[in-house]
């Protein structure tokens, strides 16, 4: 059974120009214990769901249709009384830029006890610093170092405190944004490892949010690969990785293939970034795709079933082409 349901979800953001919808007719599910990524460009709206999920969104933005179903609860009617209630205890966040996520003036340890205090106020004290150390020993950050400041942390060890933090209440369902930005290729291969085994010991569902896609496979088991504020193609990692279909997930997939593969994937020439203000009615990466017919900017692409798991948004002319290509 899903622990969350997204059905048709689209958010915007009014600027001077108008509304932006920066999240499109978008669906999705999750269930317990299993882990999604979302990846795609910047821009595309993997922040949006991921803040919009955590009730995070900035006064200029809205839910403008769709439904957010998580354990049997619609999240699209909540207060903010009852998000302070489920925001922390039953999902969590852990947010990029690690270095910026920490107050400096207050110790770390005092950080992730206001996580806890918050959520359990009936704690004592000693109860809390247990909590605080089996936390520690999670993400395997020395006890002794829960009352040293942020400074004295180095980034993976803020990152790993931030995690941690996550994790305080151990909640039902995880949002990773980005959570290895400005880490070097070592200590980020260290904490998504720690991630995912955090994860699978605690039986939590995980989202990845991520422009990286090979950083996505390391960590998910399914999917969603995003542009332009929709979900264009979603399945298992083995399928999307091993079978891509929509044409722009070949063209992401192709920038991870070696110097000597002589694969032919039809790369366009310079990526142009579709207007989500005044979008056109047909296919938003019409303006981009090489395989495109004269209908793609004219008529809406639907959903075209590969398997009972893989699907993609595109068009049975489109997915020819980029196949036989």
């Amino acid at each position: 059974m899903a622990i969350l349901s997204v059905d048709n979800l689209s958010i915007g953001y009014q600027t001077k120009k108008g509304m932006l919808k920066a999240v499109n007719d978008i669906s999705f599910s999750i269930e317990q214990g299993r882990s999604l990524g979302f990846v795609g460009e910047s821009g595309c709206g993997k922040t949006t769901i991921g803040m919009t999920l955590m009730g995070l969104l900035p006064d200029n933005a809205s839910i403008l249709s769709g439904n957010i179903n998580f354990m049997e609860k619609d999240l699209c009617d909540f207060s903010e009384d009852q998000w302070r209630n489920i925001r922390g205890k039953d999902v969590a966040m852990i947010f990029q830029a690690a270095m910026n996520a920490l107050n400096p003036v207050f110790r770390v340890g005092e950080q992730i006890a206001e996580a806890i205090v918050t959520h359990n106020p009936a704690f004592s004290k000693n109860e809390v610093n247990d909590r605080l150390k089996k936390l520690y020993n999670m993400v395997e950050i020395p006890e002794h170092r829960i009352s040293d400041f942020p400074h004295e942390y180095s980034g993976g060890m803020k990152q790993r405190a931030i995690i941690a933090m996550a994790l305080a209440c151990s909640p039902k369902l995880i949002i990773a944004d980005e959570p290895t930005t400005a880490l070097d290729v070592i200590v980020q291969d260290q904490i998504l490892k720690e991630i995912k085994k955090i994860q699978q010991a605690l039986n939590m569902s995980l989202i990845f949010i991520s422009h990286d896609i090979a950083v996505v496979a390391e960590v998910c088991e399914d999917i969603c690969v995003m542009y332009a504020g929709q979900i264009i193609e979603k399945g298992s990692k083995r399928e999307v990785f091993t079978s891509p279909k929509h044409p722009y997930t070949k063209t992401l997939l192709s920038s991870y293939l070696s110097l000597d593969s002589d694969e032919n994937i039809l790369i366009p020439d310079m990526m142009e970034t579709p207007d989500l203000i005044d979008a056109n009615p047909g296919c938003q990466f019409s303006c981009n795709c090489n395989c495109r017919s004269t209908e793609c900017s004219k008529n809406a692409p639907g959903w075209i079933d590969i398997s009972k798991t893989h699907k993609a948004f595109c068009c049975e002319q489109g997915l020819s082409r980029t196949n036989n290509g």
